[in-house]
């Protein structure tokens, strides 16, 4: 009984058909003859591909924690006009969808099943079979039978990396150098090294596949890379292991209490991360997706958390990087706006997005102000994402306030002189962040319902309806106030009429009908000429912007300059007046 039990724990070697196997574990290409080098940047590669055979392996290598180590990410495989992607967490993806796969899956001409070992993605053709096992970390290709003669690839010849290099498949500035940062300590490298080197030990001795390209590659990772996020030298053992029992000689489980290693975990399955995101541990240990370095690196020098502002309509949106809120370990959800109900939304790029709009300002405050240098009228609405305030004696997270702000701010373009055969003028003002237009237009009636063309004749005295509106406001705070009208003489700028001043009529003709009650104004007057003048007119109107309930004089407020109407009477009239 005892020597049965010895003979049990020994290396079992078996005979099968020809089998040879590729390994990409971290960012080392260990080729079917048993020999690795390292890909020199975050690019895609090919593994391995064949026309006659009619496939192709290509490797994607990515950051993670750390800007200069380069690590298998994904893995996409073509075969016979049909392509898959191998992702983290097992994912399999096709044409941008997940693939649900639950025991075997027949998909195109691949045979998909997941377990605790990762996808294998299976498919046939020429005299051999392909095997494609991807787990998120280590990547084997085994091939049974013959290889066509004309497969090429790093799995042929792990030194060719330039020549093999996939740059439609491949990352912008991916192959742009990255300076060493967060070093692993030469003490940990020590020890990592050591423990690397236990394959050359028992139970790992009985399998003569070549172990110098596994310790190789575990040395170069676990000397770069933290031990997190599922890498550790364990990982190594086990695709060490993997491949031993691929090529027909099977180690025992006991190494796994020999090396200090348990048994291999779904490490972040199914989760899934953004372009820019690496499924991880945060800082709670718990898996979830965190920002690459090379995208996060710049954004890490304050604490806006990647925040950018957008003021459109009348709405306003802060979008903040989750996976930087998860390097903190602040959960989105538990933010709010100034109001409590007022959440972030997250997006299918894993952004969370805060908004509030006129309609709801999510109790966001509101403010004017005068710019001491332009003198222009600034409206501010401003809101603050922030964790609730603690209820007791005692939290576990930093508070976070990050305010952002929209606003309109009068401006002050120049006047454009347009004739009233156009009707009526936009002007769209660019503000700050927020764009609002404001449009002036002249009518024959009280209605307002006939406006002036290229055919209306206006005569001396005769009664010109005004109306200025004011669009993409908020109506509900923000009014609209005609400061003053002046009227110029055609070709004499020397000559000028004011019909109204300080928000009020300067001229017996003018009746103001609202003027600072809402996003427009009403007025009118009789309609007149210069001596000696021109036979056009050209009125400027300059504006006010100004929180609700403001009179027609503010004094806060600055003049903005609407581009101005000019009114067309007939020659006849002013040769002849009494003829009217």
């Amino acid at each position: 009984m005892i020597l049965l039990l010895l003979l049990s724990l020994t290396a079992t070697t078996y005979v099968s058909a020809s089998v040879s196997v590729c390994t990409v574990t971290g960012s080392t290409v260990i080729a079917f003859e048993q020999t690795g080098d390292t890909v020199p940047d975050r690019c895609a590669y090919t593994l391995l591909t064949s026309t006659t055979d009619n496939f192709d392996v290509v490797g994607v290598f990515q950051d993670r924690r750390q800007v200069h180590v380069s690590l298998l990410d994904r893995v996409i495989v073509t075969h016979g006009g049909a392509t898959i992607q191998l992702g983290p967490g097992r994912r399999v993806i096709q044409d941008g969808n997940d693939l649900e796969i639950s025991g075997t899956l027949q998909q195109n001409d691949f045979t998909l099943t997941k377990g605790t070992t990762g996808v294998h993605a299976s498919f046939s053709n020429g005299g051999a079979t392909y095997k494609i096992i991807f787990d998120g970390f280590t990547l084997h290709i085994e091939v049974t039978g013959t290889l066509a003669a004309d497969s090429t690839g790093l799995c042929q010849v792990p030194t060719d990396a330039s020549a093999n290099k996939n740059s439609a498949k491949s990352l912008e500035n991916c192959d742009v150098s990255q300076t060493a940062t967060n070093e692993v300590s030469d003490d940990i490298c020590n020890t990592m090294n050591t423990r690397c080197d236990a394959l050359n030990n028992d139970p790992f001795a009985s399998c003569t596949t070549n172990k110098a390209s596994y310790i190789a590659a575990c040395k170069d990772t676990m000397c770069k890379y933290p031990e997190k996020d599922g890498f550790s030298v364990c990982l190594f053992k086990e695709a060490y292991v993997n491949v031993c029992k691929m090529l027909g000689t099977t180690i025992p489980d006991t190494w796994r209490a020999t090396a200090s290693c348990s048994a291999p975990t779904t490490f972040c399955q199914d989760i899934k991360c953004g372009d820019h995101e690496f499924c991880g541990e945060n800082i709670s240990d718990e898996e979830s997706c965190l920002c690459r370095s090379i995208f996060a690196t710049p954004l890490r020098t304050d604490q806006s958390y990647g925040g950018v502002t957008k003021c459109e309509g009348k709405s306003s949106k802060l979008t903040l990087v989750r996976c930087l809120l998860e390097e903190k370990g602040i959960d989105y959800t538990d933010l709010q706006l100034n109001k409590a109900s007022c959440k972030g939304q997250l997006d299918q790029d894993n952004n969370v997005t805060f908004s509030f709009d006129n309609t709801d300002t999510c109790e966001a405050s509101v403010t004017d102000t005068v710019d001491s240098a332009t003198q222009a009228v600034v409206i501010t609405y401003k809101n603050i994402v922030q964790t609730p305030a603690a209820t007791g004696d005692t939290t576990r997270y930093d508070p976070v306030s990050i305010g952002f702000s929209c606003t309109y701010t009068s401006q002050n373009p120049a006047a454009t002189t347009f004739r009233i055969m156009d009707s009526s003028v936009t002007k769209t003002f660019s503000s700050e962040s927020w764009a609002y237009s404001v449009t002036m237009a002249a009518y024959t009636n009280a209605k307002r319902t006939k406006s002036t063309d290229s055919n209306t004749e206006i005569q001396l005295k005769q009664t010109i309806w005004m109306k200025l509106e004011a669009t993409g406001l908020d109506e509900n705070l923000i009014h609209l106030v005609i400061d003053s009208c002046t009227a110029t003489d055609g070709s004499d700028n020397s000559k000028t009429h004011n019909l109204i001043t300080n928000g009020c009529s300067s001229d017996s003709t003018v009746t103001i009908e609202t003027n600072g009650q809402g996003t427009s104004g009403l007025f009118f007057f009789k309609m007149f000429h210069f001596v000696n003048g021109a036979q056009t007119v050209t009125l400027d109107c300059n504006l006010k912007l100004c929180l609700q309930n403001c009179q027609p004089v503010v004094s806060m407020a600055t003049r903005t300059d609407l581009q101005a109407v000019d009114l067309q009477y007939d020659s006849r009239l002013l040769l002849h007046p009494d003829q009217e």
